[in-house]
């Protein structure tokens, strides 16, 4: 057993009773479920096929911190205007190390229909309502956040609500020196015919070593429709996560926008279940990484039912000794007939050390359906480079524009306006900071 399972286990035993629901024995039950599914799944290796490129054993052999608790007196110091926050919404929930900070949150009045709830509170309440969102999955890392919860949100929408401000959820790590896991949670239940925006940030405030294990759970019922963005800004101390499942149900429709700047290994799946017939699911993404930093999207997008349909642009560029991976899987069942499902992937290499590794993948057992997929790792565009050069603009702020304009698409279709021109600020910043490690033009 690794470092990692061997500390997490004793603090498990240590703190159980801790945890909130520590007194209903559906709860107890289900963490330890959860846990014991943990230790009994082996830890993802480079040998298994969706690890092939990510290597995460430097996660396995550090020892986190994860179930410590905090007051919100060590953050007294820590006010909302100092986070590198975007203003474009007047409902802020905000975590500080997993535990939701009063404080900093300005949650504002809601229109009549939606009901925002902690996590730690209906684990209080014994609600049966949350144990059904606790379990039930494949793989290690959601187990584990289902097994060591203490905290998160509840977006829940009743049937025909319009929420038009979008609800900003941030997540904010870590407070102190020791290295420190935290189990982030997100389920947003769009229940029929209702509409959401939703935004959910990852941010390492202090560079200290940390591990993020985030995980979101977006349900969009009959006719509904959740526009979600994700963002995760982390510096190479900072490990990170990601799960996203999406289940749309028929007439549905789940957007995500998934942007990933930064971090020592990143790791974000999007899953996407198509369950109703016109269901319909659009993902985008877009990572940049630079030296000593690694992002690792994974997309898999299931088509249950004929007529659904699903679109996916995902964009990547890695400078110095980054690397990045994507891969998306299109899984068409034997009768989800009349399906369209449409995949890109392009990605842009800066520097002669960077690297990407993408894999599309479609896997059809319909016959009547539109599938395409299409993958390109290249450099900057030689032609648009040496007009930007003759037109007496500098070999550095050449690289900046063409590199800009080659990831502005991901985030150009974001209706939030304050929030694209923040997404598009941190861009800039990242594409003014190439520099002696991007690959050299001949002139």
């Amino acid at each position: 057993m690794s470092a990692l399972a061997n500390s997490l286990a004793t603090q498990f035993r240590e703190h159980f009773n801790k945890l909130p629901g520590a007194d209903n024995p559906s709860i107890v039950a289900m963490r330890k479920r959860a846990f014991s599914h943990f230790e009994a799944t082996p830890m993802p290796t480079t040998k298994h096929e969706d690890w092939k490129y990510t290597d995460i054993r430097p996660l396995y052999d550090t020892t986190y911190t994860a179930l410590n608790e905090a007051s919100e007196s060590d953050f007294e110091d820590l006010h909302l205007s100092d986070l590198p926050l975007p203003t474009f919404t007047p409902h802020v929930v905000v975590f500080l190390d997993d535990q939701f900070c009063r404080r900093l949150s300005n949650v504002g009045a809601l229109p009549k229909g939606v009901e925002l709830t902690t996590i730690k509170s209906l684990l209080q309440r014994k609600s049966p309502t949350i144990i059904d969102h606790m379990e039930g999955f494949d793989t290690a890392f959601p187990s584990l956040n289902s097994a060591l919860l203490r905290d998160g949100i509840y977006v829940d929408l009743e049937p025909g609500t319009n929420m038009v401000e979008p609800i900003h959820v941030v997540f904010l790590s870590p407070h102190g020196k020791a290295p420190r896991l935290n189990s982030a949670r997100l389920i947003v239940n769009g229940q029929n015919n209702s509409r959401c925006v939703i935004v959910e940030s990852h941010y390492n405030l202090s560079g200290a070593q940390s591990m993020t294990n985030a995980l979101t759970q977006i349900y969009a019922r009959e006719g509904a429709r959740v526009l979600h963005h994700r963002i995760q800004i982390g510096e190479t101390a900072a490990h990170h996560i990601g799960n996203v499942f999406a289940t749309v149900e028929k007439d549905a429709e789940v957007e995500t926008y998934s942007f990933a700047f930064g971090g020592g290994i990143a790791r974000i799946d999007v899953n996407a279940d198509l369950i109703g017939s016109g269901a319909n699911v659009v993902l985008n993404g877009l990572f940049m990484v630079n030296d000593r930093q690694h992002i690792d999207h994974h997309t898999r997008v299931r088509h249950r039912m004929p007529h659904t349909n699903s679109t996916e642009n995902y964009k990547g560029i890695a400078d110095g000794d980054g690397r990045g991976v994507f891969n998306g899987k299109i899984l068409v069942e034997k009768n989800a007939q009349k399906v369209k499902a449409l995949q890109s992937s392009r990605n842009l290499l800066l520097a002669d050390n960077a690297e990407i590794d993408t894999k599309p993948e479609l896997e059809i057992y319909a016959d009547d359906v539109s599938c395409a997929h299409g993958a390109t790792v290249g450099q900057l565009d030689e032609d648009a480079f040496f007009y930007l050069r003759s037109r007496g603009i500098d070999e550095q702020t050449a690289r900046s524009i063409l590199t800009f304009a080659f990831a502005a698409e991901i985030p150009g279709d974001i209706s939030i306006v304050d929030l694209r021109k923040w997404l598009e600020g941190l861009i800039i910043d990242r594409t003014n900071a190439i520099g002696l490690n991007t690959v050299r033009h001949d002139e």
